[in-house]
C-alpha cells in the first residue's frame, strides 16, 4: 500500500510538472520566444536557398560562356566566319550591345574611317589562332532590380596571355554579354566605341 501511493504521488507530481511545463508554453513570453526562433530558421532557411541558388546560377553562367568561346575555338579552326559575319554577337549579346555594333559600321561607312581597337572575341590586334583558360564568375548580382555578372578569362597566344573579361546582363530569360574588356591595355570596348562614336573624322 505504501509502495502504491509512492507511485500515485510521483505520477500525480509529474502530471503537475507537465501541466505546468505546458502552461508555460502558452505563455506570450515563451509564445514571443518562439515566434523569434522560428523567424530565425526562417531567415536562415531563406539565406541558405539564396546562396545555393546563386552557386547554381554562377554554374549555369560559368558554363554558358565557357561555351561560347567553345565555339569561337571552333570557328578559328574550321574558319567558318560565325564570329566575323556578326553572327556570334546576335547569337551571344544584349540588344544594346548589337545596337552599339550597328551604330560603329554606320559610321565606318559613312566617315571611311576605321573603328580598330582589338578583336574583342579573341582579344588579339591581329586575330589568329588562340585558346581561352582559367574561367572564373567574379561577380553576381541577383535582385528584383538587376541581374548581371562578370567571368574573368585567359586567351592564350601561341607567345603570350591576355587576361580578359566580360559583363553579363540578364535579358529576355536568358544571360547575354554586355561588354568586353581587355585587361592588359586596361580596355573597356564598350567605352571605346562611344569614344569613337562621339568623335569627328576628317
Amino acid at each position: 500500500m505504501k509502495h502504491f501511493r509512492q507511485i500515485l504521488y510521483i505520477n500525480i507530481g509529474v502530471f503537475s510538472m507537465l501541466l505546468m511545463f505546458a502552461g508555460c508554453q502558452n505563455s506570450p513570453q515563451n509564445q514571443q520566444a518562439d515566434n523569434v526562433v522560428r523567424k530565425d530558421t526562417m531567415k536562415t532557411v531563406a539565406k541558405m536557398d539564396s546562396e545555393m541558388q546563386l552557386e547554381m546560377e554562377r554554374a549555369v553562367i560559368l558554363d554558358y560562356v565557357q561555351n561560347i568561346f567553345r565555339v569561337v575555338n571552333d570557328d578559328q579552326r574550321t574558319i567558318t566566319g560565325f564570329v566575323n559575319s556578326g553572327l556570334c554577337d546576335r547569337a551571344f549579346c544584349s540588344k544594346s550591345w548589337n545596337k552599339l555594333i550597328k551604330s560603329i559600321k554606320r559610321k565606318e561607312y559613312l566617315t571611311g574611317t576605321l573603328f580598330f581597337e582589338v578583336d574583342y572575341w579573341t582579344m588579339t590586334r591581329d586575330p589568329g589562332m588562340v585558346t581561352f583558360e582559367d574561367f572564373e564568375v567574379t561577380k553576381l548580382v541577383m535582385d528584383e532590380k538587376e541581374k548581371s555578372a562578370s567571368v574573368s578569362f585567359v586567351v592564350c597566344e601561341y607567345n603570350d596571355d591576355v587576361p580578359a573579361r566580360v559583363d553579363l546582363v540578364y535579358e529576355d530569360g536568358r544571360w547575354v554579354i554586355d561588354n568586353f574588356y581587355d585587361l592588359r591595355y586596361m580596355l573597356n570596348l564598350r567605352h571605346c566605341m562611344w569614344n569613337y562614336l562621339n568623335n569627328d573624322f576628317i
